[in-house]
């Protein structure tokens, strides 16, 4: 577990679009970073973007927007796992940070949700 959580971070710090996956028999971690210039997309619509496919999906969620700095979004399904995606402005940058936790055993549909929702992102920048 040690190992999963100094790769998690190692990848958050440098950035890697590759999703990182915690492998363990309690829960399954996939983890999504993606740096796009603010012009091509805001933290609005990347908010919305996430908001847009939790829906389809059929997730509860709900979502806190900070003008300026941060909008998140977060939901999952009862008993199965949960989703945090956070769209953060960073001077001409939006980043983007896609989590999606199963609880248990191997990458499910919390995993695939990241997984979509880190694409449909990077999508709506183009």
């Amino acid at each position: 577990m040690k190992c999963s959580v100094l790769l998690v971070a190692a990848a958050s710090a440098l950035g890697f679009t590759a999703p990182v996956l915690a492998q363990d028999s309690d829960f399954n971690l996939t983890y999504h970073v993606e740096r796009t210039p603010k012009a091509k997309l805001s933290i609005e619509a990347c908010g919305s973007t996430i908001e847009k496919l939790a829906k389809n999906a059929g997730f509860a969620f709900d979502s806190q927007t900070f003008p300026g700095q941060l909008v998140v979004v977060r939901g999952g399904l009862e008993g199965q796992g949960a989703f945090i995606a956070q769209c953060i402005e960073v001077e001409t940058t939006t980043v983007s940070v896609v989590q999606g936790i199963d609880y248990q055993g191997p990458k499910a549909a919390l995993g695939q949700f990241a997984d979509q929702a880190h694409a449909a992102v990077k999508s709506a920048a183009n």
